[in-house]
């Protein structure tokens, strides 16, 4: 009996030692769950005075080089291939004869056709004179000359189909791929062989809609590469894209003169634009969500409103302001993630 009250007493114990324990961790709780009120408390920021600063009249842009012109070298007449003199790496001009298709049929059908019209010119001079002598009426000489002129057009037919199997470069070049040999069977239209002519090369970029209004057709480019360092060449505006894409950026041909670059060689290309001397400026970082959705947080006293803006072009660290803000409005450039609408700040860099 003595044994069981000890035992009870030390439960009791226990169970109130753990309610103790239970209310004072739930006070801690309480007492961490009420709301500080931060709103008079001044967010530590840096800001930036927008102001004009000098804006480079040369904008550049990466491009890959490419090929400018590439052909495919094809029969126009079925046939065995009785010769085809190209290998890979030739370089050929245009219209230079590469290959030929067989055409002994067609030589024979020209013999054939050539000993009829001897044959029915011959004919058609007796006819004449039977007819001239009353020996054979004037209508029978119709036939001859339709007879005659039938085999002198299957003649040139023939002349044309030999003239045909010849095969031709379409364009001066490098020949970079060969699928045929001679005495293979071709068909028209099949790809027997590619070229390329590498003597032109054409760079190819996207500029913005900000910039495109200042390049024309026929305006120089200036193409640099870390290939080589100290060259640059020059290239022209062959085309611009008469509409851009869902980005608001056009498509700008550039070709340049061939003077050791290989195609697939990466560049810059550089242009050069007429624009106003100064620009309102101001540092990329002070955006709060990027140039997508251009805002930042302007001072108002020691507050800060939130101002929508309209973005020009990226000019290394900074970005010209079209619309949005005034020379001399200062920007929050760090501690935005801390601000909203109205935030109370204290400005600890002021520039």
């Amino acid at each position: 009996m003595k044994n069981k009250i000890i035992i009870g007493i030390i439960a009791v114990l226990l169970i109130g030692g753990m309610v103790y324990k239970l209310m004072a961790n739930k006070k801690i709780i309480d007492k961490n769950a009420i709301l500080i009120d931060r709103t008079n408390v001044p967010v530590s920021v840096t800001t930036f005075e927008a102001s004009y600063f000098p804006i480079s009249t040369d904008y550049s842009l990466p491009a890959v080089l490419d090929i400018n012109k590439s052909g495919i070298i094809t029969a126009t007449q079925p046939g065995r291939l009785a010769s085809f003199n190209i290998e890979i790496g030739q370089h050929v001009s245009k219209g230079q004869l590469i290959g030929k298709i067989d055409s002994k049929q067609r030589e024979i059908g020209i013999k054939s056709s050539e000993a009829t019209i001897k044959k029915l010119e011959d004919d058609i001079i007796r006819t004449k004179d039977l007819i001239a002598g009353d020996a054979a009426p004037a209508t029978s000489i119709n036939d001859l000359n339709y007879n005659l002129e039938t085999t002198k057009i299957q003649k040139e037919n023939m002349l044309q189909q030999i003239a045909d199997n010849n095969i031709y470069a379409p364009i001066s070049g490098t020949i970079v791929q060969k699928n045929a040999n001679a005495g293979e069977f071709a068909n028209p239209g099949t790809p027997l062989a590619s070229i390329m002519d590498i003597s032109i090369l054409k760079a190819i970029v996207y500029v913005s809609e900000n910039n495109v209004y200042d390049l024309k057709v026929g305006q120089t480019a200036q193409i640099t590469s870390s290939i080589f360092p100290d060259k640059i060449t020059r290239g022209i505006i062959k085309y611009i894209a008469p509409k851009g894409d869902e980005n608001h950026n056009y498509r700008v041909e550039v070709e340049i003169p061939n003077s050791g670059y290989k195609a697939g060689t990466y560049v810059q290309v550089k242009f050069s634009f007429k624009k106003p001397a100064d620009a309102l400026q101001i540092p990329k970082n002070a955006l709060v969500e990027g140039i997508k959705n251009p805002y930042v947080y302007i001072v108002n006293g020691n507050t800060v409103a939130v101002r929508k803006l309209e973005l020009g072009e990226e000019i290394g660290q900074n970005v010209v302001i079209r619309s949005g803000l005034t020379a001399g409005e200062k920007v929050v450039t760090s501690g935005q993630i801390n601000l909203s609408e109205k935030s109370k700040i204290q400005i600890v860099n002021n520039k």
